[in-house]
């Protein structure tokens, strides 16, 4: 009996011990939340639901750690099946419609990125190669990429790409080990992109000037913050990840590489086992064409979704073994009606989210209020409200139209239920504003009438203290 009750209890202690922190425990699997100024937690409506997921895909079996996935624009989806040597063409249901399995006269080796063009042409990161296979619709050879020869790249540069994309302008950018690189479709190197600046270290600068050569050697090399994925929007803007930097993860690059991103710490910072604070490790990043971005964190296994302006709309998902949750999620994307596809390196799995009713409301407002359709945005945050009356970004989108149509009051009220400090005190200030331009003449002409009284009771009072004066002298006179 006491074997059965010690072997019980180490049980129950590796169960313990196997279990997420608290702080994980307190939203992974949440249908969806958001996180307020103070970052504490806020369950919302579910943002998304699980529609299907599929992993087992009949006679082409199952995937082993697949890298990535994208969507077409033809909505199929295609999976660079990695250690299968492999890439995949499947309906939004899972049903394999094609294998790819060699391109440009060479079987695939290791393939670990995946592009469609527009013209639905194939754009494959044949890593293990050392190259980039492209095919065309129709499945014929269409041209393959190499190493570009060009003098700015070191003599051991090697072309082992990671992932790829295709700018309208015609410039492929893929990325190599940290760096987004460009190069043309005559296979000529064009460039690095949105390199990450490095931090001034007095103490490796002073080792530099004054140390021994040994000393120098040792000093560990201070890098930049590396790109873990990236992805080309609608707008044409590059929107990277990084994976190694505290702020600014979400990078939003222009044409000659600037971010327009807002700089801020995006994802949740969680604590594991032993309290060590679990720092965002964002995997990949997908942008619909009405601007709203989602990532994934392989870290924590959320998908966080953000608007232009960096406010966060929502988080769900987590790490677990039911359906919408992960064990190491690696890449994301979206089709035309928004649902979103997660791909799980580990178990070679496809989730798919469908979007519920709440969250299209607010996509679609956010996409109204970026346009400047204010009235039509205003119809959408309040039928969100229905939903959720403590949704706080509704109440700002509402304080945000009310200010843009200079109705103050009532934008002070809904930063007030938004609990936005800062937009407050820019609505009391127009508001102010607005109330002395409002009462500014009739308390002009308040002050000037009552001026005009006061000097004529002041002449009035004068006149009777003389009055008074001059009959006391005269009768002392007397």
């Amino acid at each position: 009996m006491l074997k059965r009750i010690v072997a019980l209890l180490m049980t129950l202690c590796v169960l313990w011990a196997l279990l997420p922190s608290p702080a994980a425990r307190a939203i992974v699997g949440a249908d969806a939340i958001v996180a307020d100024a103070d970052e504490n937690f806020i369950p919302i409506p579910a943002a998304y639901e699980v529609y299907t997921t599929f992993k087992n895909l009949g006679e082409a079996g199952f995937m082993n750690h697949p890298e990535d996935l994208f969507v077409g624009p033809d909505d199929l989806l295609y999976v660079a099946d990695t250690e299968n040597n492999r890439v995949l063409k499947l309906s939004r249901e899972g049903e394999v419609l094609e294998i790819i399995t060699e391109a440009g006269g060479m079987a695939l080796n290791k393939p670990r990125g995946v592009y469609v063009g527009d013209d639905l042409s194939l754009w494959i990161a044949d890593t293990g190669n050392l190259r980039l296979a492209t095919l065309n619709a129709d499945g014929s050879d269409r041209k393959v990429y190499v190493k570009p020869d060009s003098p700015l790249l070191e003599k051991n540069f090697t072309f082992d790409v990671q992932k790829l994309f295709v700018a309208n302008t015609g410039y492929i950018y893929v990325l190599k080990g940290a760096n987004l690189i460009a190069i043309d479709e005559g296979n000529a190197f064009r460039g690095y992109l949105g390199a990450d600046e490095v931090g001034f270290s007095l103490y490796r600068t002073l080792i530099r000037m004054f140390g021994s050569k040994s000393q120098i050697e040792r000093t560990v090399k201070q890098e930049p913050a590396s790109y873990s994925n990236f992805f080309i929007g609608a707008d044409n803007m590059i929107y990277g990840i990084l994976s190694n930097k505290d702020t600014a993860q979400i990078r939003k690059l222009n044409s000659v590489g600037n971010n327009t991103y807002p700089e801020e710490q995006y994802g949740f910072v969680l604590e594991d086992k032993e309290g060590k604070p679990l720092t965002p490790t964002l995997a990949d990043i997908t942008v619909e064409d009405n601007g709203i971005l989602t990532v994934v964190d392989r870290l924590t296994g959320l998908l966080y979704q953000y608007d232009q302006e960096g406010n966060l709309l929502c988080a769900f998902g987590g790490i677990g073994t039911v359906g919408g949750l992960f064990q190491i999620p690696v890449s994301l994307d979206a089709d035309s009606r928004g649902y979103l596809y997660a791909l799980d390196y580990n178990t070679g799995a496809i989730t798919v989210f469908r979007p519920t009713h709440f969250i299209q409301l607010i996509h679609q407002a956010v996409t109204l209020h970026g346009e400047g359709r204010y009235e039509e945005a205003l119809v959408y945050w309040q039928q969100a409200l229905e939903i959720d009356s403590n949704y706080a970004l509704a109440h700002q989108g509402v304080a945000k139209v009310m200010g843009k149509q200079e109705r103050w009051k009532e934008a002070l009220d809904a930063y007030t239920l938004a609990d936005d400090k800062e937009g407050y005190s820019e609505a009391f200030s127009e508001y102010r504003h607005e109330l002395f331009r409002q009462y500014f003449v009739p308390v002009v002409l308040v002050v000037v009438i009552g001026l005009v009284i006061l000097g004529k009771l002041l002449g009035l009072a004068k006149r009777k203290a003389d009055e008074w004066a001059d009959n006391v002298q005269m009768g002392r006179g007397l």
